[in-house]
């Protein structure tokens, strides 16, 4: 996975033709920044849409077993599945080298879609998912999204911000707690 925008301290222009983002400041009549009251139980919600013309990454056709996907970023992050299969399935997933599958989904449909969000990413570099007793050709895709902002450092933050479940191919789902 490519990152969409460089994060750290660096002052140099971002890749952010390939998604999207979103400012907003509630200012007073002499151009003074109002505050906002926002909670956890009480956050702004917002979509921010992915570039239209960004190509969607096709679905791959496998009979493995299991997967790994390497979570290098040092910005936490969500990731995404969507598994096409024409069978019963369960679906498994766990963080670096932890012995047994910790979590586990029954499906039994022939489209799927799960989320992972990036609260839960945190800390964690390597992730291993499939479908257990799957013997059979699916189609599977992945991918990452994640909400950020830019503080006075020009530093990609995202301590306050929460990707919500109504993330796809075309938008990112954020919650916020703050401006």
């Amino acid at each position: 996975m490519e990152p969409l925008a460089i994060y750290g301290r660096s002052r140099i222009e971002s890749n952010t033709n390939l998604s999207r983002s979103l400012s907003i400041s509630i200012l007073d009549e002499k151009g003074n920044e109002i505050p906002f009251e926002t909670t956890s139980s009480n956050p702004i919600e917002f979509f921010i849409p992915r570039d239209p013309n960004l190509r969607t990454p096709p679905m791959i056709l496998t009979n493995e077993t299991f997967h790994s996907l390497n979570l290098t970023t040092d910005l936490p992050i969500s990731i995404h599945f969507e598994i096409q299969a024409n069978f019963s399935y369960r679906f498994v997933y766990k963080f670096d080298k932890q012995s047994i599958f910790t979590n586990s989904i029954e499906v039994n449909q022939s489209y799927f879609t799960f989320m992972i969000d990036n609260q839960q990413t945190v800390g964690h570099r390597l992730l291993i998912f499939g479908l257990e007793e799957a013997n059979q050709e699916y189609e599977y895709r992945v991918y990452s999204s994640g909400c950020y902002y830019l503080n006075k450092e020009h530093e990609w933050k995202s301590d306050g911000l929460r990707v919500g479940p109504k993330t796809n191919l075309s938008h990112t789902h954020c919650f916020s707690t703050h401006f």
